[in-house]
This record gives structure tokens, sequence and C-alpha cells, in this order.
């Protein structure tokens, strides 16, 4: 028999679902079962059988852009073909954005916002969103991104700016009504009410300011197209007619909005076909609801195919499969996977591991074994990026070449470098990004030179440019040639559009490394797409500002996960995309290579890894606190009372960790091994994930448990690389392993030189080592000024009370107010709005409690062996004798007790006022100027002792040169970032390393 005469070899199950003729049809796919090829197989089997049924009256939708490219490229394998010939190439294959987006697009000219570009828009809007609860003065964006979201949840719920409205008002009636009746409220509910009709108000001018302009959030496309569809019978019943059959893949990722646009398309004919697995619902943090399967059995009145045989993975990979999926809300017996394959030798191990080096280094001396026996097809699955890093190190160090998805190139070294080049470029004043430049190894500087040039300008209160445009030629001849590359490109870059000239400042700058092609090439793509689309004028500022705030907003440039051009129905397919990855989450960069070819191991987070499969898997750091990842309260929910659907049972956030687990062990298709780390010692304390320990309670008899011990034998040394010429490109990160000569010699050490050490050795080195100049932040501007306005206010209360006023104060503040500092006019009035509410509390508080006056801003330098301790104490009253208050005045965050009995700041000048000012600092006084709360604190012997052991090992290690970057929370707003090497991600330095996708192999059956 001839191949095209041949039917397609289906399980009963798949059979009948591919069969099943007209009305609603509910698929339940388990992992691996082979859904997508049930749903292509459906295509040919309607085209073949339905009497008159054209491809243009298939609609088959999906919610990620991955699984609908999946489905297209089904339908273009050849034994497809054979079968069916092209007709299913005209069915329309679409995500549920792209669909609902052109729709839409076909009466309106709408632009789409993603997800990043919508926290642009309202950060260019907060003067108009007249935000308060919402706006914090030191961080003008920092509520913006649980605005967005809150808006995508009205959206997802198809709850209207009306409709919220309505809520909160009624919310406030019922508030207004229990005042007039005398009842009891709860502490804080006319806040709260305010709060809610601020939400209501930003919700509103947001959805406004949009519509104005043309412009249309990625959350919002599904909801508006439900609307429009709702609005217009006509465009409905015309839909209705094109599409006759509509297949839906991954179902259980959909919404309430999705669940209605299926409803209005599906009509009387109700010839729907879904697809999903609750098990492996996963995307409830992107609006997916909870039971849409369920709902669609009870709403559709249908019973389940269940597809459970499954084509992918070993019997003990099920097993344990099985257990996971037993602990689950939504469990069901009827699931039970069973293996197509015969039952192997391999059993799934737990390997405990004493730390994360440990873990990494068994990793990749296994995996190097693999590679070496010529074994392919290997993963290394995480919860999250942060997690790969040291599995990177262990990897580069074995020669193992490898591809992570989810790889932000913005983030790689010869992006930062043409990115600082631009901001040298365009911001002559950016101190940072031009010492980055100067680290160029083609213009001949040294990190000497670089040093002493960033002293001068701190030294003299100028720009580093300044200092180079005066340097002596004859020390560093290169100087001319860069001044005329950043002279040249400044009078191009404001008589041209940035896209224009971009490529021709690349090629002048040598950034042509075949290995940095990708991700520059990605970046210059990013900037096209940016001149195409989201721009006015094009030009460099307008650009730079843009790419500040899309850093702001988490942005990250990837590489497009396929080749060719993108069409207009790709455009929300593609925002997509980039939002998961924005958050962590999807796809994106692969290998260039074949991807069977030996040792390409892929490195990428469970959630990416989703419809995939690998021979081998590896499911590391599965820790407590790291998998399942602590629960993040959002700020902003959207009542209970406004969501449509089922709302989730029990702690629906550790379900999906745990279905996310799941998802990762069905990954495997032969071997699976899940690392953990079991360490006492360390604190905080390691201990396996309790999914891990739940599997321990099961007795699993398919899974067994290991200790490793730390290997003993190092990585292979690997052959030293022929020698190639220099790559252009900063030295910025090996430079920071220099530091320049100290001197004890008048070594001085202030309060907060000592905190920047502690915090962070590196960012010590940059600014008081190096002196790369930065200006101040706005809060530091802020401080300054509120401390300045407070010691006029102080001494004139102690001297003459009866001068204070309203007016007065208002004077003290313009008297003292910067001309500049400020990020935009929003965050001055905010800073200037709490500026004067902290002034009056002071001036209502001084007049309720007298006091003495002794020092204002008192100055010291307090000997601590051969090292002067210098500061300045805000303020000390006296009490009686040598008794006395120490007062700090805080103007930022209001300060707690316990970081009032643990600042360093107080104790310093404790024991200053005690040791030089021979004056006995009876009382402690942090006080608030925000709440108006003086926190009173006190001091031991034992603090002063701990704060000298401090200052003597911060001072030790500075002399020493020892200046190790320490990455947190604290980098968030750090000056330094752009040439922090801890925020390179230094991939490209693998030759292996691969930034082009190429997708990933598969059984056809499985999938």
């Amino acid at each position: 028999m001839s191949q095209s005469n041949k039917e397609v070899e289906l399980n009963p199950q798949q059979q009948a679902a591919v069969s099943h003729g007209k009305g609603p049809l509910l698929i339940v796919a388990g992992a691996g079962t082979g859904k997508t090829r049930v749903i292509v197989e459906r295509v040919g089997y309607l085209l073949n059988n339905v009497a008159g049924l054209q491809p243009e009256n298939i609609l088959a939708l999906a919610f990620s852009n991955k699984a609908a490219e999946e489905m297209r490229q089904r339908t273009k394998k050849e034994e497809f073909w054979e079968r069916f010939g092209n007709r299913a190439q005209r069915c329309r294959v679409s995500t549920f954005h792209a669909f609902c987006y052109d729709l839409l697009r076909e009466e309106l000219a709408l632009r789409a916002l993603d997800k990043i570009d919508q926290w642009i828009f309202l950060r260019r809007h907060l003067e108009d969103l007249e935000l308060d609860y919402y706006l914090k003065a030191s961080e003008p964006g920092r509520f913006l991104h649980d605005l967005v979201d809150f808006c995508s949840q009205c959206h997802d719920n198809i709850v209207s700016p009306a409709d919220y409205r309505a809520y909160v008002e009624q919310a406030a009636s019922e508030y207004e009504k229990r005042i007039s009746e005398g009842k009891p409220l709860p502490d804080g509910s006319r806040q709260e009410i305010e709060r809610l009709r601020e939400l209501a108000r930003v919700f509103e001018c947001s959805e406004a300011l949009q519509e104005k302009e043309g412009l249309l959030s990625f959350g919002a496309m599904i909801s508006k197209a439900v609307s429009r569809l709702k609005e217009s019978p006509e465009l409905l019943h015309r839909l209705r007619q094109r599409y006759r059959y509509i297949l839906v893949d991954e179902y259980q990722d959909t919404n309430a909005a999705q669940w209605e646009l299926l409803k209005l398309l599906a009509g009387e004919r109700r010839n729907v076909t879904v697809v999903g697995d609750d098990y492996q619902a996963i995307y409830r943090f992107r609006g997916a609801a909870d039971g849409s399967l369920e709902q669609f059995r009870e709403n559709f009145r249908c019973e389940p195919i269940v597809l459970n045989r499954n084509y992918r993975s070993t019997e003990s990979i099920l097993n344990v499969a099985k257990e996971v999926a037993f602990k689950m809300e939504s469990y069901n017996p009827q699931k039970k996977l069973t293996p197509n394959k015969p039952r192997q030798e391999y059993k799934v191990e737990v390997l405990e591991f004493a730390d994360a080096e440990q873990q990494a280094e068994w990793v990749a001396a296994e995996i190097a074994r693999k590679v070496e026996s010529g074994e392919a097809d290997i993963a290394v699955l995480y919860r999250k990026h942060v997690l790969r890093e040291v599995l990177v190190d262990k990897l580069r160090q074995r020669g193992i070449p490898f591809s992570i998805r989810g790889l932000a190139v913005n983030n790689l070294p010869p992006v930062r470098d043409l990115v600082a080049y631009l901001r040298a470029i365009g911001h002559p004043e950016d101190n940072v990004s031009l010492a980055r430049v100067l680290a160029d190894p083609q213009w001949e500087l040294d990190a000497r030179q670089l040093v002493e040039y960033c002293r001068a300008a701190s030294h003299s209160k100028t720009s580093l440019r300044t200092i180079i445009e005066d340097v002596n030629c004859s020390g560093w001849p290169d100087r001319s040639r860069l001044l005329d590359l950043l002279n040249r490109y400044h009078t191009v870059s404001g008589e041209q559009r940035l896209a224009t000239w971009l490529e021709a400042l690349r090629r002048e700058l040598g950034f042509n490394d075949p290995a940095y092609e990708p991700a520059l090439g990605a970046f210059s793509e990013f900037v096209a797409q940016w001149d195409k689309e989201k721009c006015d004028k094009g030009m460099l500022p307008e650009f730079l500002e843009y790419f500040a705030y899309f850093e702001e907003a988490g942005g990250k440039v990837t590489l497009p996960e396929q080749e060719g051009p993108e069409t207009s129905r790709e455009v929300a397919s593609r925002l997509h995309a980039r939002e998961a990855v924005a958050a962590e989450q999807l796809e994106l960069l692969e290998q260039t290579a074949q991807v069977a070819s030996p040792g390409k191991v892929q490195l990428l987070t469970v959630h990416a890894a989703k419809g995939l499969e690998f021979e081998h898997v590896f499911l590391v750091h599965l820790v407590q606190r790291a998998f399942p990842v602590p629960k993040r309260q959002p700020l902003i929910s959207l009542p209970a009372a406004l969501w449509k659907g089922p709302l989730p049972k029990g702690d629906f956030h550790l379900e999906e960790e745990r279905r996310l687990f799941y998802v990762g062990l069905t990954r495997a298709k032969k071997q699976l091994t899940l690392c953990t780390i079991s360490n006492e010692t360390r604190k905080p304390k390691q201990r396996p994930s309790r999914f891990l320990e739940e599997l321990r309670d099961a007795k699993c008899p398919d899974l067994e448990w290991k200790q490793v011990h730390p290997i003993a034998t190092a990585a292979p040394p690997q052959p030293e690389p022929q020698e190639a010429p220099a790559r252009p490109g900063s030295r910025i990160a090996r430079w920071t392993r220099w530091a320049a000569p100290a001197s004890t010699e008048n070594f001085s050490l202030s309060i907060s030189q000592l905190q920047t050490y502690l915090d962070c050795p590196l960012k010590y080195q940059y600014r008081y080592v190096w002196q790369v100049p930065v200006a101040a932040t706005p809060a530091l501007s802020f401080g300054s000024t509120l401390h300045a306005a407070v010691k006029q206010l102080v001494a004139t209360a102690s001297q003459d009370p009866a001068r204070l006023n309203p007016e007065t104060l208002q004077e003290i503040l313009r008297q003292h107010w910067p001309t500049a500092g400020f990020v935009d006019p929003v965050q001055e009035r905010k800073y200037r709005e709490m500026g004067l509410r902290q002034l009056e509390g002071l001036w209502q508080t001084l007049a309720r409690q007298p006091f003495e006056l002794l020092h204002q801003e008192k100055t010291f330098h307090l000997a601590q062996g051969a090292i002067q301790l210098v500061g300045r104490i805000d303020q000390i009253n006296r009490i009686a004798g040598p008794d006395v208050e120490l007062i700090e005045y805080k103007t930022g965050r209001p300060q707690t007790q316990k970081e009032a009995d643990q600042s360093r700041q107080i104790t310093l000048y404790a024991l200053a006022c005690r040791n030089m000012l021979k004056l006995n600092p009876l009382r402690l006084t942090l006080y608030n100027l925000e709440t108006q709360e003086a926190v009173l604190t006190k001091r031991s012997s034992e603090d002063f002792q701990q704060l000298e052991a401090e200052i003597v090992e911060a001072s030790q290690g500075i002399l020493a040169g020892e200046f190790t970057a320490s990455p947190g929370y604290h980098c968030r707003y750090c000056d330094f970032r752009p040439i922090c090497p801890s925020w390179e991600d230094q991939s490209l330095e693998n030759r292996g390393a691969a930034l082009h996708s190429t997708g990933s192999t598969r059984d056809p059956n499985s999938e």
C-alpha cells in the first residue's frame, strides 16, 4: 500500500476524538499523549468528511504562540500533505490575542501595547493619572506593574471601567450607610474607599488615554473583541458563518474573556473542540482561570474523551509523576498515564548535595560523561533563571556547549557596550557610560588612566567628558579619534533618526564578531521596531528615554524564535512572547547547531519547557523557598465579587507550583534526575523541596534517593585557545579586579562609606576609590534639601518660635529647594508636597515639646586606630549637665524600632558623642519626618564593640583592595549597574553557547 493511502495509526481514544462528529468535544489529554497530533488529525478528518466544509471554515486557537506554531508546522509535514493535500494550510491557526487583534484592526487603526510598553505609556502619563496612594516619590513607576496587572485582570474578567466604578461606589454607599446608622467600621475604612476610587480613576483614565491615541493593550485585546462582537450582530453573524468548526489547544490556560469569545463564536452550532490538561495549568499568574475544563463540560454538557496513553516517558517517570498528581486538588484516577514504552531499568534519582556549588559541579560532570559516551538531547530545568548561573560556569569550565532559553541580550556585554556608546553620544554628561566606553581596548587607555580621569572629574566637580577633552594628547594618542567619533555621531544624532545610522556606528566600532552578531542584530532589530511602531521622531534622545523606561520596567530584548518576516497576524503573538520573557517565564533563545549534536545542553525554566521533551532531564535546585517559590501577595487584586467563572479553591499558589513541578517531571523521556540541597548548618537552612518530601513520604519504589559526596577531581583543564585578535568591547568587568593603590595615611571612613562597603564592596570601589562621578539621586537630593530646611526650622523654633507660621515654612522650603535633580514634574511635585507636610508636622511637634538646642550638624573626627571616622550629627539637645539627646532625622521611608536598634549611624554618633564630645548620649532618637514618630533606642558596650569590629573588617578589606560585588535587591537603582560585571551575562564567552532557535526533537506520537 502506498504511503498516500495509509491511515495514521491512532489508539482507540485518539481515534474517537479525531472522528467525533458535530457538537462540542472535550479532550482531556495528559502529558505526552499526542494532543497536538489529535488536533491536526481532526482538522484533516473534518476536511475529508464534512460536506461542503472549506479550510477557511476551520479556526484553530491556542494560548501560546509556540502551540499555534506547532500546529502550523504539523500541517506542513509530508505525510500530512500526502493524505490531505495543502488544504489545511488555509485554515486559520492563531493565538487568541492575534485573532482578536486582527478582528479589531479590521475597523480601527490600532497599535498594540505589550505589558512593558503599557508600563511606559502610563509612566509618561503619570500627571494625567493623578496618583496619590499609588505614587512613591523616590520611585514614581514603582506601582505601575501592579496597576497594569490590575487593568489586565479586569479585562480577563470582562470588567469595564464603568463596572469597576459601580462596584466602588456601591462599597462607598455601604460605608456611608454604616456611618449614618452608627455602626462600627474597621480601621482605615475611609482610606480604603479612597484607594479604591483611585484605582477606578486610574482604570478609566488609562483606558481613555489609550483609546485617544489609538492604542490597544495586550490585556485588553480579547475583552475588547468580545465587546465589539456583542455590539455588532452583523459582524458576529459573519464570523459564525465563516468559522463552522473551532478547535482550541491548551484550553486549561484560558480565562473568562476567552471563554466568552468561544461561546459567541460557537453560536447554535456549538462545533467546538477543546483540548487540555488541568494537571498542566501553570499560567494563572498570566490570567488563566481555574476550572476551565470543568466549566466547559458543565456548560456544553459533554463527557470528555481522556487520552492517557503516554508515548514519551518510561514507566518509572510516569509512576513518580502519578504520585505528584495524587496530591493535586484536580486529581482524577481516570487520567492515570499508561506507558507505551516497555519498562526500562532506569529509576528516577533524587540526589542530595551540600550546596549549590557541589550540585553544579556534579551535574556538569555527569553531562560531560554523557556527552563523551555519545548521548545527546539533554536539558537542565530550573524554576528561575538566576539558578542557572553557577551551572553555566561549570559547563563553561568543561567546554560543554550549551544553549539558554530566555536569555536577555541586553544583559550581554556587546549590547551593553553599544548602549554605553549611544548614551555617551546622546548624554555627554553620563560619566558611567563614558567610563565603559573608555575601557574599550581600541582607545588604548589603561585602568590607571581611567581612574586618574575619574578622580580628576570628581575633585573638580565636572564631567568625565570635560576632563578627557582637556587631556594632553601626548599622554593619550587615541583621545582625538574617540572625541571625533563621539562629536561626529552627536551631530548626526541631532539630524537623523537613530535607526538610519546605528549600523554605521556598529561597523565603525568594529562590533562584527560572528559570536556577537545574533545579540547585536537582535538589538538593532529592537531599535528598528521601536522606530517603526513606538516613537515620534525616532531621534537618539527619544530612544534613550524609552530604553531607560524599558529597562526600569523589566523589559528584555530577545532573539526571534524563528526565522522569516513577521506578518500582521503574528504581532500579538510576538508581544505575547516578550511579555512572558519579561516575567522570566517563557521561551526564546536556542541553539544554532543541530539539535542532536552531542553535548548540546539546553538550559531553560520549567515554564519554557512546557510542550518540549528531552531524553535526559536534570531538574535542579529543588529546595524550599526555591521550588515552590514563596507566594507573592499581589498589591492590587480584583474583588471576588467581580470574578467571572469558578473561583480557585484551597492554596491555589501551592497548587500551581505543584502542577509546574509535574510539568518538569513529564518532560523526560528516558532518564530523570532530581537535584536538591540539604544543609542544616547554612543560614538560612537549605532543605529539600516539600514536593520531594511528599515523594519520600509516598515511598515510591521507582524513586531512588542518594547523597552525593564532594567530587575530588576538578574539571579537566581545557587546552589553551589559539591566539586571536583582541575584540572590541569594554574591559570594565576585568578592570574591577584591579585596585588603585591604597594608603593608610589620612585614611578616613564615613558611616555612608562604611555602609556602602558592607552592602557592596564593588560599589564602594566605583564611588570612593575610582571616584566615578554620579549625580545625586532625587531621593538623596530631597534628603539634603529637607535636612537643610529642618536645620533652619529647628534653629528658628529654638530662638524665636513666634516667627514660624505656614507661610514661613513654605519660604524655608523654597529657599533650599534645588533647581534640578528630579526625574520629571510629577516627582518634583510629590517631593515638594512631602517636604512641606514633613516641615509642618515637625513644627507642630516642636511647638508642643520645648527643647534646649546644643548643636546642629555637629561634625566629628574620631580616631579608631589608624582610621579616622568622620561624620555629622543632625542635632544634639541638652537634657541636663552632660546628658544629651541625639536626634537623627529621616526623610524617606519610616524606620522601624528594629532598624533603629540596628542603625550603625546611631551607634557611631553615640560613640563619637561619648569619646570626642565628652557628652553622655542618654537618649538616642531616630525621628521619622514622614510619620512624625520619634523612635527611641539604646546602645550597649556590645553594640559599640560590634561596630568597631565592622569598621576594622571593612577598612582592612578596603586597604587590601578586596572589592567583590554583592548583588541583591539594593542593586535595583544602583548608578553603577551599566559597568557592574554582576549584571552582565557572560554566556557568549562560551564559544559553544548558542543564540538561535531551532526547536526540539519530539516523538511524533507524544504531542
